[in-house]
């Protein structure tokens, strides 16, 4: 059908006038039809969209109208692997959604929560497996408990004093662990940098039993009591899971 515009249509239909089976072929095609072109849209699912025939196309997206191929598309379960994808101009997947809550960049079958295939440039990273604050009185806080089996983790952890006091601390480790109790031979490689006197330094460790353990932090001195809160000086911490099994 050759395109033709509203006011071209109009003309067909004008008082006097005198349309044609083929005018009214053209009414028709003009519009969308629910089984011809996939479209609809309803209270409960909004616009709707489903691919036609064979293809696995939903939507494409051009600069110009007299693109040839598209820049974007929307497509679903292409190459009959379950997902949305939005594709490039050559067809190739940059982001995919699945039915198993995944999102894959630059790859259709992605089999982690969030799998990159190129690289990820990150300008800030902060662990979310477990966050928080323990006190910096040089005993000894858990920071992650209750586990089992075999574990990897990298810490971030710091702790300011009092203004004025030169007690400041910053440590990063990775912390690993195959179970606990005496016959673990568990292992922490950590990078310290303090401020003043080397007791202001952090330290880590693990203790609990074989399917029962934790890992700590402590400064090794009492680094004061926040006057504003009564409370000591706070470490806080962040920590990423790298593995667990």
């Amino acid at each position: 059908m050759a395109l033709i515009n509203r006011q071209t249509l109009k003309n067909y239909f004008q008082k006097g006038g005198f349309a044609t089976e083929k005018h009214f072929v053209d009414l028709i095609d003009s519009s969308l039809n629910i089984i011809d072109d996939g479209i609809s849209i309803n209270q409960k699912h909004g616009f709707k969209l489903n691919p036609l025939g064979y293809s696995t196309r939903l939507m494409s997206f051009f600069k110009k109208t007299t693109q040839k191929e598209a820049d974007f598309s929307l497509n679903l379960n292409q190459d009959n692997i379950e997902g949305l994808s939005i594709n490039d101009r050559e067809g190739l997947p940059l982001i995919k959604f699945d039915q198993k809550k995944q999102i894959g960049v630059h790859t259709n079958e992605p089999r982690f929560d969030f799998d990159i295939k190129g690289v990820l440039g990150v300008e800030t990273k902060s662990g979310n497996y477990a966050t928080g604050e323990v006190d910096g009185d040089g005993s000894w806080q858990t920071v992650i408990a209750n586990l089992d089996g075999i574990n990897g983790f990298e810490v971030v952890a710091s702790i300011r004093g009092k203004r004025g006091s030169g007690r400041y601390a910053m440590a990063h480790a990775i912390a690993l662990s195959t179970f606990g109790g005496r016959s673990s031979r568990n292992k922490i490689k950590h990078t310290h940098a303090y401020y003043g006197s080397f007791f202001n330094k952090l330290s880590f460790r693990w203790v609990g039993e074989m399917h029962n353990y934790e890992l700590q932090v402590k400064t090794r001195r009492h680094y004061g009591v926040n006057e504003v809160d009564g409370k000591p000086y706070q470490i806080k911490f962040n920590i990423s899971r790298f593995f667990s099994e």
